[in-house]
């Protein structure tokens, strides 16, 4: 407001200058023609004064002269100016206050306007991308949409359809879990009746086990006394055996006494009277004899009935021995049965047990079973009311969806009535008129791993959009990480796809060797951003005027300290900023004490650290540029110290990030070298060569220069 001021104040000098000068003028006029006319004045003293007015209006005549040549000039130079603009073409240089004489506020607001002219121009170029990508995409994404709508709409009535024969299924279905609940009901109580019989089996079969192994001790004590009484028996047999041998003795003994009775007899008749006694000794010899013999008969025939029964009786027993021995093994195998019986009645037990449980959770499961199914059946009904309505809202979406793409086709429209409109301003190269006979494609590496590069790239897409109708393709290369080894990759694969030309960014001094290898195979190279620090075979090189950078940058600085104060330059390892040209700037302006330290711009931390240091020694300097993005590092350091809006900064570029802070007051200026126009130019260059076979005008095209502070302060991204 003030400088608005001072400018109106001077423009009112120069007016009340001019037109005293010929109010004056005037006036000598007037009374130096009244003098000759009347002839009042005479002698030499009056000749003398006239000669002197008449001079003195000369001269004044020659400054009237002189200022109105120097503001006609100016208006010329304006007009110049405002007939350029006015013609659309905005890649006139500004207006300098030199050639602004009596016209400083018209030309400084002219300036203005045709800067914000173009960064709106430039801003909208951009936002056209953005919504032409959106609108690409929000078509691509419509007409999927209505096609996936007119699926479902087609679904639902399907599904809606279904959902009613669910709904009837269900009802069926429900039938059937009350019958099938009912029916393991049923089960349950028949396996439970079926377990109290097994139970009581296995106690029958225990019970009968304990009586088989008591039963079988007993068979094995009657075959025991069997066998002791075979043996008894046998001894009895042995007995009558000596019994009868005895009697056989005994018959044979009575016998001899027989022989010897009848030997008495013999001798007794011999002797006569004398011989009677030994006659009737012999007589009760034979008699006993007989006798003998007769008993010992009987007890024979007594000893051998005893003996045939005897035998009898044994072999009874063998067979009942036999027998029991027989019946022990069957019995053993009628245990062994009953054994298995028994344990196949505890698992029959335990699995009856196992399947009651199971039954009982089926039982369970089932009334759940039952439960759920009439909720689900509920579900059904209201899933089959609420696909009705599903139906009828998709129908309705559909109609939206159509009513939508009628919206974005116009919206589409206004794109290129937008476009036609800018086109009619020149703010950058144009693709020549002539189309390439054939497919042109043209490869673009750059990095894409911060804000910056996003910029470059919405350049690209826009110059990949205005060359569309042009038979051109245009391969877009974005590294996110390892960029220089990527970037170097991506140029070889780009020959190895034998594209036509390549625009790559050249800070990597070792595409050098790859561009001498593209120039072999008549592919031309172009560079963007930052020109190669070596020699090599490139066409041509696009992106900022270091020299002028430098100055802009140092006027900057000292501009912000009123052209007197200490300022402080971090410089990083490369020379990627223009510190050099900066700091020999700066050189020039007497009243700037400038402080610099080497090597620290490139790492964020460092430069805090360092920055940090230097405004704790030194709380003169009011200024600083970091020539990296070690500037972060250094804002964090003015935040820490409380010194916003005592020290500022000038951002060697400009972002997101950076408008953020020059909001704060801590950025007071950021450069800005236009990363759309480096991105586009370089491409429409490189087709432009391509189409008519002509070199750019230059070897160095410079990208436009711009300084943005709160004042112009606009988001590119």
């Amino acid at each position: 407001m003030k400088k608005i001021k001072r400018d109106l104040q001077s423009k009112n000098i120069i007016k009340i200058v001019i037109f005293s000068i010929i109010i004056f003028l005037l006036v000598f006029l007037t009374l130096t023609f009244s003098a000759l006319l009347i002839g009042s004045v005479s002698g030499v003293s009056a000749t003398i004064i006239l000669i002197a007015a008449l001079i003195f209006e000369v001269i004044g005549f020659i400054t009237i002269l002189t200022v109105l040549f120097k503001f006609f000039r100016s208006v010329d130079s304006v007009n110049s100016k405002v007939q350029s603009l006015a013609h659309g073409d905005l890649k006139a240089d500004d207006i300098l206050k030199e050639e602004s004489f009596g016209l400083s506020l018209l030309t400084e607001t002219f300036n203005d306007m045709k800067s914000n002219l173009i960064n709106f121009i430039s801003l909208t170029k951009v936002n056209i991308i953005t919504i032409s990508d959106a609108i690409e995409s929000l078509s691509k994404s419509m007409d999927r949409s209505y096609m996936g709508n007119k699926r479902i709409a087609a679904s639902m009535e399907n599904v809606a359809e279904r959902a009613n024969d669910q709904a009837k299924l269900m009802g069926d279905a429900m039938a059937g879990i009350d019958e099938v609940k009912n029916r393991i009901e049923i089960i349950t109580e028949s396996i439970e009746k079926f377990e109290k019989s097994v139970e009581e089996s296995v106690r029958a079969t225990a019970s009968g086990v304990k009586n088989l192994e008591e039963y079988y001790k007993q068979v094995n004590i009657i075959s025991d006394n069997l066998n002791s009484t075979s043996e008894y028996i046998k001894k009895l047999n042995a007995d009558i055996t000596q019994i009868d041998n005895i009697g056989k003795l005994i018959t044979k003994t009575s016998e001899q006494l027989k022989l010897l009775g009848l030997n008495a007899s013999v001798e007794a008749a011999k002797a006569g009277e004398s011989g009677k006694g030994f006659s009737v000794v012999a007589h009760e010899m034979n008699l006993l004899s007989a006798a003998t013999k007769e008993s010992v008969g009987k007890i024979s025939d007594i000893l051998k009935n005893i003996q045939d029964r005897s035998e009898l009786v044994s072999k009874s027993i063998d067979e009942c021995v036999e027998s029991y021995d027989v019946s022990k093994d069957i019995f053993k195998s009628i245990k062994q049965s009953f054994d298995i019986i028994y344990n196949n009645a505890n698992v029959l037990e335990a699995d009856i047990k196992k399947v009651h449980n199971e039954a009982n959770l089926i039982n369970s499961s089932a009334h759940e079973i039952n439960e759920k199914s009439q909720e689900l059946y509920k579900i059904s009904e209201d899933i089959s009311n609420k696909t009705n309505e599903v139906s009828a809202v998709t129908l309705e979406e559909l109609e939206e969806l159509q009513k939508i793409n009628i919206s974005t086709s116009s919206l589409n429209h206004m794109l290129e009535g937008f476009e036609t409109l800018i086109e009619k301003f020149n703010t950058s190269v144009v693709p020549v008129d002539a189309d390439s006979e054939k497919q042109l494609r043209i490869a673009f590496v750059s990095p894409l791993d911060n804000e910056f590069w996003y910029v470059i790239r919405k350049g690209v897409l826009y110059a990949k959009k205005e060359l569309a109708k042009k038979n051109v393709v245009i391969d877009f290369y974005g590294i996110e990480e390892d960029v220089g080894p990527k970037i170097r990759e991506s140029f070889k694969e780009a020959m190895d796809n034998n594209v036509d030309g390549i625009i790559v960014t050249g800070f990597d001094p070792l595409l050098a060797e790859l561009i001498e290898q593209a120039y072999q195979k008549n592919i031309p190279v172009m560079t963007f951003n930052v020109d190669l620090p070596v020699k090599s075979k490139r066409i041509a090189y696009f992106g900022p005027d270091i020299s002028l950078t430098g100055v802009v940058t140092a006027r900057a600085l000292s501009k912000t300290l009123g052209g007197k104060g200490e300022v402080a330059i971090l410089t990083g390892s490369g020379r990627v900023f223009w510190e050099n040209e900066t700091l020999a700037a700066l050189k020039k302006y007497k009243g700037i004490k400038v402080t610099v330290k080497e090597g620290c711009a490139d790492d964020i931390e460092l430069s805090y650290t360092v920055a940090k240091e230097l405004l704790t020694k030194n709380s003169k300097i009011r200024a600083m540029s970091v020539h990296g993005v070690g500037m972060f590092g250094a804002i964090r350091a003015i935040e820490e110290l409380d010194l916003v809006g005592k020290t500022f900064i000038v951002s060697c570029f400009y972002g997101k990030e950076v408008a953020r802070y020059i909001k704060k007051g801590i950025v007071c200026a950021a450069i800005s070298h236009d990363p759309f126009g480096q991105a586009h130019d370089a491409i429409i260059h490189m087709y432009n060569m391509l189409v008519t076979g002509q070199k750019p005008e230059g070897e160095h095209i410079w990208s436009r220069l711009e300084i943005i502070d709160r004042k112009s302060i606009y988001d590119l991204l």
